[in-house]
This record gives C-alpha cells, structure tokens and sequence, in this order.
C-alpha cells in the first residue's frame, strides 16, 4: 500500500508542486482546496473551508493520512492590512480546528506547519531560530499565533509537530501579484508585443533571500523524515538579493529590451527592508541544500509566463 499524505491548500502555488513532488517519490496525495485548483493537478480532491470543522474532521477521517501538510492560509500581506478578520480566521483559527480534527481523531499522523519568516520581523538578520520573533503585520501575527497553537498542541497532547519558517520562494506557478512572476509575466507580454516595454516598479533596494519552490518543497519532505517533533526550523537560501538585482537578472533574459523604471514608494509601517536567516540548524539535520540556481528559477518562471500569455 502506497503512503497516503494530504495537503491543505493544495491548489496554491506550493501545494502544486509539493503534490508532484510527492508523486515521484510514490506517494498517494489527497488534497483540501477552496479556490478551483490548477489543471493537471493529479490527486484525491476535496473543496473544504478549512474553517468548517465538521467537514475537515470527515475528509481527515476518510483519508487517514500519515503526513498532513498544512498549507492553506492567506498570504497576501498587503491585502491581510486591509481586511484582517478572514485572514486570523483562516490563518489561526483555521489551524486551530485542523489540529483539534488530528487530536479528536486520534490520527497517528505527523504535520507540517508551515509558517513565515515574516514572524521576525525587522530584527537584526540574518535570522536564527532562537532570534525573538516581532511581527509587524497582520499576516505575520496569524502566523505566530498559529505557531503557537501548534506548539500547544505538541507541548499539551504530545501531537507530532513541525514547524516550518520559510523565507522568500519563487518559480513556475507563482502568481504575477509577486515580483518575480510580475516581471516574467510582462517581459513574456512584451516579446510578443502585448505590453509596452517599460516596467514600472516601486522599491527595488529591499532585499530578501530567494529559494527555487522546488528546493522548498523538498526542504519540506525532508522536515517529516528528518525533523524533530515541536521544534521549529528556518527553510531558506541564506542568500540575500536586492530586488533590482533580480529584476536585472530577468530584465537580461529577455528577448527583446525592457527598461525598468522604479522609484522610492511610501514606506509603510510594517516594510521590513532586509530580511535574511540562517538553515544552519536545518541543514544539521536533513543534510539540505538548495540546489537550483537562481538564474534557473528565473529562466524556468520566464518560460512559464511564455507558455501562457
């Protein structure tokens, strides 16, 4: 019998490719979804609000999976600013019911949270897990209060628990309301004389690190082979990039000149300029490295958008 593991969230950038990945391994992949998910997305698919107690205890009795990857969740910072109410109820309380579904169950499962770098807000990087997390965003703060909750459960119920801050992530599949996507996307719109080829962009002197989702992905599996219950562990490239480097990066990929036209934005209370951490402990652990290189990240995000514009 093939290993069974659920995803929540499934039909969103990450779940996509951590479904796939699965897959290859020999895995047997179920899913929770709210939005349509992707074509091709080859899996036992289920349309539950993570938020609807009743229905996700069902699914979880039905699939009995041994790995549940929580992944669901709203990500957009800037939109949780606007309108934070679902993002706490989704965030927090949806993990919440998903933990007391696994313990009311008695599901001999092991779970991946996945949090945010996010968490560590504007203190001084690069960023260990023993740093003190200051969340400045409503994102941010769902985030640690999920992580909370989860090391609650792990701390009260001995519920097996990992924790995951994942820092910036990229590739194929990303929607263009990021930046690199956003880049790829017009580039792939001006080549095929669609687009005006300039580019407008606010602030390109942050910097972040940047991870291929396929090396987070497989950061991810590791964690349930490797990591220890209740702990929790930083999944990045440990290499930070100003964005306008990034930005050129891709800008010289194209086909045809673009020029990108940035200019200083309004700083809002809760930018965080650099933000970068550390995967030591992570690496001690699971022996992970990422293994694909930025310009391939981009080169494969590019072609994407090529495919589909």
């Amino acid at each position: 019998m093939p290993r069974r593991a659920l995803i929540t969230g499934i039909e969103g950038f990450v779940g996509g490719h951590l479904c796939q990945y699965l897959q290859k391994l020999g895995w047997e992949v179920a899913g929770i979804h709210l939005n349509p998910p992707p074509d091709g997305l080859n899996a036992e698919l289920f349309c539950v609000d993570i938020c609807d107690f009743d229905r996700l205890k069902s699914v979880l009795e039905q699939t009995r999976p041994e790995w549940i990857f929580h992944l669901a969740g709203v990500s957009s910072v800037a939109e949780a600013e606007k309108n934070p109410v679902p993002v706490y109820e989704i965030n927090t309380l949806g993990t919440l019911k998903l933990l007391l579904a696994v313990h009311q169950l008695m599901l001999p499962c092991r779970l991946l949270f996945v949090s945010s770098a996010d968490v560590y807000g504007r203190g001084e990087a690069p960023h260990s897990e023993t740093d003190p997390v200051a969340p400045l965003t409503v994102y941010a703060r769902s985030k640690h209060l999920a992580e909370q909750l989860c090391r609650l459960y792990y701390q009260a119920w001995g519920m097996d628990i990992v924790i995951v801050r994942p820092f910036s992530h990229t590739g194929p599949g990303q929607a263009p309301r990021f930046i690199f996507p956003k880049v790829a996307q017009h580039i792939a719109l001006v080549e095929k004389g669609r687009a005006e080829p300039v580019l407008k962009m606010g602030d390109l002197s942050v910097r972040r690190d940047y991870t291929d989702v396929r090396d987070v992905v497989r950061a991810y599996v590791l964690a349930m082979e490797n990591c220890i219950s209740g702990e929790t562990y930083n999944i990045t490239s440990g290499n930070a990039i100003r964005l306008r480097d990034g930005v050129e990066l891709m800008l010289r990929m194209s086909r045809v000149p673009v020029e990108v036209r940035s200019g200083a934005t309004e700083i809002r209370p809760y930018d965080i300029p650099y933000l970068s951490g550390s995967a030591e402990k992570f690496r001690l652990i699971t022996g992970w490295n990422p293994e694909i290189p930025l310009e391939q990240t981009f080169a494969d995000l590019l072609e994407y958008y090529r495919q589909r514009v």
